[in-house]
């Protein structure tokens, strides 16, 4: 009985502390200098157009994270992953990818505009270096280092509103372009409550020490990178407000 009781407060300490984890990214430097520049068509269009890379390199990390992880983990990846390749039939949404393309015609993006931007030197650093924790970890820390971006986007979890309702507000204020037209973030306020979950739910599984480090540890990790991508979208937002 006290092996199971503290089994159970482990494992709700990590969860308390994940989602700290991910509370505190809005706090540093690097988020509130994304969050505090204007917003012009111009800054719109290269910050979206750098983070539908992001977005396709969460596709590939997925993968590799799928492919090392244990049966019932790729289970639950594939229940994730399917709505972000293929979309909710259910609700009769797009796969997401499509969804941020979509989107972007609200800034005169076009398809053609996505398919050709090249990556910038900034996001090339951060895919690769989110690539090289899912590529080369044990598959606990690339797991954690995937999914603890999702608990950064949750709109339950974070205070003061996900990074997808944050950006949608900027479209909003700064262009004018109302939260029903933004059709990628408005799905990621929806979609990533349940996708945020995803970490919790491992880390509650988690059954030594030794697991919940290497949770800890994938979090951090890939937080530090996320920081680094904001702070270079931050600095094309800049560039052209």
């Amino acid at each position: 009985m006290a092996t199971q009781t503290s089994f159970k407060s482990a494992s709700k300490d990590i969860e308390a502390q994940l989602i700290e984890l991910a509370n505190a990214q809005y706090e540093t430097d690097e988020y509130k200098r994304l969050f505090k520049t204007k917003f012009t068509k111009k800054g719109a269009q290269a910050y979206f157009l750098q983070h539908a890379h992001f977005n396709l390199n969460r596709r590939d990390c997925w993968g590799y994270v799928q492919g090392a992880s244990p049966m019932h983990i790729k289970k639950l990846v594939w229940e994730h992953e399917e709505e972000e390749l293929a979309g909710s039939r259910q609700r009769g949404v797009a796969d997401h990818y499509s969804l941020a393309v979509k989107q972007g015609s609200n800034l005169d993006l076009t398809p053609d505009d996505f398919k050709n931007a090249p990556q910038l030197d900034g996001t090339f650093t951060a895919c690769q270096a989110w690539l090289n924790v899912a590529q080369k970890s044990h598959w606990i820390e690339a797991f954690a280092a995937s999914a603890c971006l999702e608990v950064a986007n949750s709109e339950d979890l974070i205070k003061g509103g996900c990074i997808s309702r944050r950006a949608g507000e900027k479209l909003r204020d700064d262009l004018g372009i109302p939260m029903k037209k933004q059709y990628s973030n408005a799905e990621h306020v929806v979609a990533d409550v349940e996708h945020g979950l995803l970490l919790l739910k491992v880390a509650r599984e988690a059954e030594s020490d030794t697991q919940r480090q290497l949770i800890l540890d994938g979090t951090q990790k890939s937080f530090a990178i996320d920081r680094t991508f904001r702070n270079y979208l931050a600095s094309l937002v800049e560039k052209y407000a």
